[in-house]
């Protein structure tokens, strides 16, 4: 039973809630009623985290446009297709849209490449609306930044669009533009 009680104390300290009651038979041997109790501590906390799954979930992204992308004359959203992390699947890259599964506080950032060091105008959007704008430098081989902090319902969208819809602008894949985001806290 002292191992019982430092596997107890053990997830005490991690937070995790058990009750524990020795069910096992001693007269079968000392170590089969100790393996016989973990277990089942064990099976009750795997059964306990079904319920808030979704609470234990910490959204998290990161993918790259794998190709350049020319924005023509459109405000059209960029969809960064090259998936290297999709914690909680809150990211569609058939879309470009990340879509929250929890409320909470986001962080999103973003870098865009423009093609031949020309201007590229894009913004990040919570759902249909302007949340912060981006402007790429026109300098050779610059890239442009930004990071923000959103405050999310579950439900909300955010992704990256153009903004310059009278304009054609080219954005450089090859992994060298990404978009990003991860769940902070509640």
């Amino acid at each position: 039973m002292a191992w019982l009680r430092f596997i107890c104390v053990l997830f005490a300290l991690i937070g995790v809630s058990v009750r524990v009651t020795a069910t096992c038979d001693a007269r079968r041997g000392k170590t089969t009623c100790v393996t016989e109790d973990l277990l089942e501590m064990l099976m009750r906390i795997n059964s306990n985290r079904g319920r808030d799954w979704d609470k234990q979930i910490r959204p998290a992204f990161f993918s790259t446009l794998s190709k350049n992308v020319v924005l023509s004359n459109s405000n059209k959203v960029l969809i960064f297709e090259g998936v290297k992390v999709n914690r909680g699947g809150g990211y569609d890259p058939s879309t470009g849209i990340f879509t929250a599964k929890r409320d909470g506080l986001y962080n999103f950032s973003c870098v865009i490449y423009g093609d031949n060091g020309k201007v590229v105008g894009y913004q990040l959007n919570k759902n249909d609306s302007l949340y912060v704008k981006g402007y790429s430098n026109n300098g050779p081989q610059e890239e442009s930044s930004i990071s923000v902090l959103v405050e999310l319902k579950k439900g909300d969208r955010v992704y990256i669009k153009h903004r310059h819809s009278g304009q054609t602008e080219a954005v450089i894949g090859n992994d060298h533009s990404s978009f990003a985001g991860y769940f902070l806290q509640d």
